[in-house]
């Protein structure tokens, strides 16, 4: 692809205001995925998320370098575990990073491709699972992160009704109009 793409980076949900220190960063990391998202659409031809969670991580782990945090994806660390939160396991962390006030962590989950409300819910449900299992001591704040790519561009309102539902707290949309955008969504656990 050599042509320039119409970009659209959109809040669709930011909270409810009592976190404007988490809002600024982001803003500015995600507007730093927006424009990376376009170059590398201009360059490899499909959606960064076209691929699977690791690689996921990894270019919002750059998106969070661009916007001048410090990253780190895809790292090792004991675990709380899943049914008894008393017990502790090896385990690895999708991405964290840290902006001059504040330190985050998310794990990270790819949406179905055929997306329905409940596949959604589902979706973040367990990225917040997951995200409960990391040690409080590695963050400020943390969240469930749900990634998706357009790959149906009938299926966006389902995305946006998504959204606007009680079980997001932040919502976001990068990349192209139509096929190839992506939505994010973000569901905080503190």
């Amino acid at each position: 692809m050599n042509g320039e793409i119409d970009m659209v980076f959109e809040v669709l949900r930011r909270g409810d205001g009592r976190r404007r220190g988490l809002t600024g960063d982001w803003n500015a990391w995600l507007e730093q995925a927006d424009a990376l998202y376009d170059r590398f659409l201009g360059r490899v031809g499909e959606s960064p998320f076209a691929y699977h969670e690791v690689a996921s991580s990894g270019f919002l782990a750059s998106a969070a370098a661009l916007a001048g945090f410090i990253p780190l994806a895809e790292y090792e660390i004991i675990k709380r575990g899943k049914v008894d939160r008393r017990t502790r396991a090896d385990g690895r962390a999708d991405l964290w990073f840290a902006s001059p006030g504040r330190a985050y962590s998310f794990e990270l989950k790819r949406a179905l491709l055929s997306a329905t409300l409940g596949n959604l819910a589902a979706g973040l449900h367990a990225a917040v699972d997951d995200v409960s299992c990391i040690p409080r001591e590695e963050y400020h704040y943390a969240a469930g992160l749900l990634v998706t790519r357009v790959r149906d561009v009938e299926r966006e309102p389902v995305y946006r009704a998504f959204a606007a539902s009680d079980r997001v707290d932040a919502a976001y949309r990068i990349g192209p109009d139509g096929e190839n955008g992506a939505y994010l969504f973000f569901r905080l656990t503190c």
